[in-house]
Parts: C-alpha cells; sequence; structure tokens
C-alpha cells in the first residue's frame, strides 16, 4: 500500500521542497521517525515521556499483590512507592540526557529530558526531597530497613551506569537486574506488612512478577535499540546482539513455563498473581511477535500497558475481606 504524504514545511531530514507531495509506504519506520524528529509528542506517549508509567506499573502490582495476600496496606505507603519509582526513574533519565552519543537518534523521553533538562532536574530534586520526608515519617521501621537494603542494589546500579562497561556484575544483563529489583522493592512493603520478609526476596511468586519486569525491560531494550545504539552501550541489544532473534521464542517460552506454573497453583491464594504474570507475558510475547509492524515508540509505551493491564482485569479474582 503507497499513500502520499503532503510536506507543508521543508525538513532537514528530507529532500522534498516545501508543498510538494512524495508518495511513501506508510511504516512503524516512519511513524517512528515523525516521533523521534517532532518537538511535540503525542498524547499517548506523554505518560512515558513524563515517567509516569513505571510508577503506576508499581504502585498497581503493589495493590494487587496486596489484594492477593488480604493486606490492607496504608495509602501513604501506596504514595512512597509511587515518589520513589519516579524519583528513580527521573534520576536514571537526567544522567541518560547528560551522556547522549547521538541525541537526534534518543528516544522521545531521553529528548525531552534533555531539552528540559533544567525543568526536570529541580523536580527530581524536590521529588527525592519530598519521598525522603514520606519515607522517613510514615513507613515502619522494618520497612525501611529493608528499604535500606534494597536501595543499596539501585546504587549498584547507577555505579554501573556511570562508571562500567559491559553487563551488570560482568555476567548479568541490566534489563533482570533492573527487573529484579523492581519486582523486589513493588512487593517489599506487601511482606513488611504479613511479617513474612524473608519471602520478599526470594518466593516464587515475586521471582516470577521479577520474570516479567524483566522481560518488560529486555522488551523497550530490544524495540528501542536502533535509539540506543548511540546512546547506550550496555543495553541488551548492544551487549548480546545475538539474542534479539530469539526474544519473541523467550517470551512464549515464559508464558508456556508460567501457565503450567499457574496451574500448579489453582487451589492457592497466589493463583491470580501467577495468572497476571503470564498474562503479562503473553502481551508482551504477542507484541514481540508483531515487533516490525508497530512504531518503537508505541511499542515502548504498550510494553508497560501489558504489565498494568493484568494487574488491573485480575483484581475481581482477589480476596477482598482485608484483614488490616
Amino acid at each position: 500500500m503507497r499513500w502520499t504524504v503532503q510536506f507543508r514545511l521543508s525538513s532537514p531530514w528530507n529532500n522534498v521542497p516545501a508543498g510538494q507531495s512524495c508518495p511513501v509506504r506508510l511504516s512503524s519506520r516512519v511513524e517512528n521517525e515523525s516521533v523521534l524528529k517532532n518537538k511535540s509528542f503525542p498524547c499517548w506517549l506523554w505518560l512515558n515521556v513524563l515517567g509516569l508509567d513505571a510508577p503506576m506499573v508499581a504502585v498497581a502490582w503493589q495493590f494487587f499483590f496486596a489484594g492477593a495476600f488480604r493486606l490492607n496496606i496504608p495509602t501513604s505507603n501506596y504514595l512512597a512507592l509511587g515518589l520513589i519509582v519516579w524519583v528513580i526513574y527521573s534520576a536514571d533519565r537526567l544522567l541518560d540526557a547528560r551522556r547522549l552519543g547521538a541525541p537526534e537518534a534518543a528516544s522521545a523521553r531521553h529528548r525531552f529530558y534533555r531539552d528540559r533538562f533544567h525543568i526536570m532536574m529541580p523536580l527530581t530534586v524536590a521529588g527525592f526531597i519530598l519521598s525522603a520526608v514520606v519515607v522517613l515519617t510514615v513507613l515502619p521501621e522494618t520497612l525501611l530497613h529493608c528499604g535500606v537494603v534494597l536501595f543499596l542494589f539501585v546504587i549498584v546500579y547507577f555505579i554501573h551506569r556511570i562508571w562500567v562497561a559491559g553487563p551488570m556484575l560482568a555476567v548479568l544483563p541490566k534489563e533482570i537486574f533492573t527487573g529484579m529489583v523492581f519486582a523486589a522493592g513493588t512487593t517489599l512493603t506487601g511482606y513488611v506488612w504479613s511479617s513474612d520478609i524473608p519471602d520478599a526476596l526470594y518466593s516464587s511468586e515475586v521471582l516470577w512478577f521479577g520474570g516479567l519486569c524483566s522481560l518488560n525491560c529486555m522488551a523497550i531494550s530490544i524495540w528501542e535499540r536502533g535509539a540506543d545504539a548511540g546512546n547506550d552501550g550496555n543495553a541488551l541489544p548492544q551487549i548480546f546482539p545475538a539474542l534479539v532473534p530469539y526474544f519473541p521464542a523467550l517470551c512464549w517460552g515464559f508464558v508456556v513455563a508460567g501457565a503450567v506454573f499457574a496451574f500448579m497453583q489453582s487451589g492457592s491464594v497466589i493463583f491470580p498473581v501467577f495468572l497476571a504474570v503470564t498474562t503479562g507475558g503473553a502481551l508482551l510475547a504477542l507484541l514481540a511477535s508483531l515487533e516490525h509492524r508497530m512504531s518503537p515508540a508505541f511499542l515502548r509505551v504498550a510494553a508497560d500497558i501489558a504489565v498494568l493491564f493484568p494487574a488491573i482485569v485480575y483484581l475481581p479474582l482477589l480476596p477482598w475481606d482485608s484483614t488490616s
């Protein structure tokens, strides 16, 4: 199918005079380039550009885990988690914005932070101060102690981002490291309130959720490999390029294994967790299988929706006779 695109203004990235039409094949690459080059962003991209998608996923899954385990977590704890996640992600983007090797090819969120660094830096500092106040005033002491331990992993991540090249801890892709830390941080509050702290790090449901989060991070790196080629040498496709063609198969393998494990837990209170994790994996697998039919910008947003969607849809399956 061929389309005619009318250029009303001359553009530095094409040789078509202003007002002259040119035939092009409307593909995901064309759509992605329009997002990359345009100073404004479509409305569906703004949650990602502002860094609000990750906090939404974290809070939604914290609420989902709390419901699965019949826990009544104070609203202030959800607020603390959302603030902390946003600050960490915003700080990471600020760091990336100052280290872009090819700014013109960078993703929309990185260009947004680069162009508005003078705005996002003070907002991030203010968010850090606010989150520190919330954490120190409303979180239980046990959660603070566990949070400090987990925060050490965040520090390791930033040290690696700044001074070290290659995989995390020499062998682990940063996407897997990030996904597992995100999962542990998201579920930590629930396990502290249930007084079952050791399970916060290595219970089967947390590990499977960490696998889903890792797949999400891997998908984003793979789908944005064009933007990362000159901007993030530590991204998975740059370190392990041979893995890229097999990513859909990896996702479907995760889905099959998750479905088997969910079936084995069908009589357990954590069955909805495994069902939601497996569904999220299936959505990522579907997106990975259709990657070439969609733009990287759309895939980036869809990757987080794939993780967020099951935590909302399966809420009716949770036991709602919560106890405080």
